[in-house]
């Protein structure tokens, strides 16, 4: 009993552990999605490589035109200075009495004439000559500090010697807080060597620095340095450079390493205040050593990049949902006619013979279930046929069955109809004790059985009136043995004969023909013996008269745990109590 609950059915032994419908989904989005993935992941890393690379273009070409107006702006300054030059030159000539042929008579070199020189983007403009004093023009308000004068000195002193001078950025104080920083430009006057004197002018380098990085560039942070690595001019709106050593970046360290020799771009990083920055950044070198720096927080520089990938990220996530979807109901519209068929499998295993299966598709599928419903059809109409023909012979077997006990019956006037109360008591009594169908139909049989053995008793022993000598008591009890031989040469009843030949046996051992004790007698033995005895209790014999049921019951109690098993007479009772057989009536008033 226990074995026969604790086995799966059908439905669950068969149910797969991996639905086909998970399969038709892994295969499908792992063919639409891997080739996605492959060719996005290419072009992120492509375009990723193209946009890191015209990024950096892009920042070096600001450094390198950064750099070359300055060449321009100050090339074009050294020729200014060099036409003002000319003009002094022939003013000091004119004034030594050396009038060029045919022109006319220029005013003389003096202080309003330097003053005339002086335009808005000169600060300062002085002339030295080699000897006597210099004239000197300068606008309103204009300082003379020591950094002035000695770039001033240091220009001068180049002119004189005949070389063009242009000195690095001098930072000038303006107000408080603030500088702002000057240019000195010196050039010869006169053609001869030594020079007649020296031209010398002081320019805001503001005026060519913010053209040039102006709010077309606010992103950046540019910086000039001198060729001292002093900063002179930048464009830094979050300050970094007062915050921090810019000689200590490492743009500046490998652009000074260059010497100048070639622009570059790097990557470096950069701790301030706590927080870690990577920056990419540039660098150019003008004519006069000075080293223009462009650098960008590499987030901002490559945020174009973090965009497009991002973008890529989204449109593959959307084509991922859209493959996923597309491939669920397509596995679904795959796999539903096939969860049709296992339905209909499982519902035809369950025993549901009429089952059908109804798939409307018009492939393979559609053409596999009308096969099923084909061949469940023919295995219906099979089954029937073999069930009415088993029915049918079951019907002629336990038909043959009753009527060979009948014969049996009939040879003794007094057992008449016994052995079929016998079968019975012995189904009801199974029935009580929970016995299964099989079990059920074992017992069946051996009641019916059990006296068959007595075909091979003499009628005179059957039939005899009195109590039987001791010489007839032994050939009687030969008859369990006998029944076990006759039946011993049919297959079928192997499973029969223990019910049938051990009958007789007792639960104190001293029963026949093996004297078997206890739990060695089959179970349904000791079923036939309680129906056996209990029916001979309650019928008239030559040797006793009839019982009531409940006296008879009574007496089986009495003998139990010597002649019968207590179990078994404790559930026959309680199936007489529970009204499975009843006493007859006629039998009930002859009594």
């Amino acid at each position: 009993m226990t074995a026969n609950a604790s086995r799966k059915s059908p439905d669950q032994s068969r149910r797969p552990k991996h639905k086909i419908v998970y399969w038709f989904l892994v295969v499908m989005v792992t063919m639409a999605l891997v080739p996605l993935g492959i060719s996005a992941y290419k072009l992120i890393d492509i375009g990723r490589e193209a946009l890191v690379t015209s990024q950096q273009e892009v920042q070096l070409q600001v450094a390198t035109s950064t750099a070359r107006q300055l060449n321009a702006a100050i090339d074009g300054l050294r020729g200014q200075m060099a036409r003002l030059a000319e003009g002094i030159a022939v003013l000091v000539k004119t004034q030594a009495g050396q009038m060029p042929p045919g022109g006319a008579r220029p005013a003389a070199l003096g202080q309003g004439l330097i003053e005339r020189f002086l335009g808005p983007d000169l600060l300062l403009l002085r002339y030295a000559p080699r000897s006597g004093a210099p004239l000197e023009a300068r606008q309103p308000g204009f300082p003379s500090p020591r950094p002035i004068e000695e770039a001033i000195a240091a220009a001068t002193r180049a002119a004189l010697e005949g070389n063009p001078y242009v000195g690095d950025p001098v930072q000038v104080p303006v107000g408080e807080d603030s500088t702002r920083a000057v240019l000195a430009v010196g050039v010869p006057v006169g053609d001869v060597r030594p020079a007649q004197g020296a031209l010398v002018g002081l320019v805001d380098f503001a005026t060519y620095w913010d053209p040039l990085v102006g709010g077309r560039r606010a992103a950046y942070i540019i910086y000039a340095l001198d060729s001292n690595d002093r900063l002179f001019a930048s464009q830094d709106d979050e300050g970094l450079l007062k915050r921090n050593d810019y000689r200590s970046f490492g743009v500046v360290q490998e652009c000074r390493g260059n010497r100048g020799r070639s622009a570059l771009t790097t990557e470096f990083s950069l701790i301030s205040e706590g927080r870690r920055n990577d920056y990419l950044a540039s660098c150019d070198t003008t004519q006069q050593g000075w080293g223009i720096f462009v650098q960008l927080e590499k987030k901002q520089a490559y945020a174009s990049v973090n965009q497009m990938i991002q973008t890529t990220l989204i449109w593959a996530g959307l084509a991922t949902l859209l493959a996923l979807i597309l491939a669920y109901l397509l596995a679904a519209n795959v796999t539903r006619p096939i969860n049709a068929l296992v339905a209909g499998t499982e519902a035809f295993a369950r025993g549901e013979l009429d089952h059908r299966v109804e798939v409307r598709s018009r492939n393979e599928l559609g053409t596999l279930a009308e096969m099923f419903n084909t061949m469940a059809q023919e295995i219906q109409g099979y089954i029937q046929r073999l069930a009415a023909a088993a029915q049918q012979n079951n019907e002629l077997f336990m038909g043959t069955i009753k009527a060979l006990a009948e014969a049996i019956d009939e040879k003794d006037p007094y057992t008449r109809g016994h052995s079929e109360r016998v079968n019975g008591y012995a189904v009801l009594l199974a029935k009580q004790m929970g016995m299964t169908k099989k079990e059920l139909r074992e017992i069946h049989i051996s009641s019916l059985f059990h006296d068959i053995g007595k075909i091979g008793i003499e009628d005179k022993i059957l039939r005899k009136p009195a109590v039987l000598t001791d010489e007839e008591y032994t050939i009687m009890k030969a008859h369990p043995e006998k029944g076990a031989q006759m039946l011993s040469k049919i297959k079928a009843m192997k499973d029969i004969i223990p019910g049938m030949r051990f009958h007789h046996e007792r639960w104190d051992g001293t029963g026949y023909p093996l004297k078997l004790k206890g739990e060695q007698i089959p179970v349904a033995a000791r079923i036939v013996a309680v129906a056996d005895a209990f029916d001979a209790m309650t019928t008239n014999r030559p040797y006793q008269k009839a019982m009531s049921f409940e006296k008879a019951i009574a007496r089986l109690f009495e003998l139990s745990d010597r002649a019968y098993d207590r179990r078994v007479v404790t559930a026959f009772a309680e199936a007489f109590k529970a009204g499975a057989f009843k006493e007859p009536r006629y039998e009930q008033e002859e009594r």
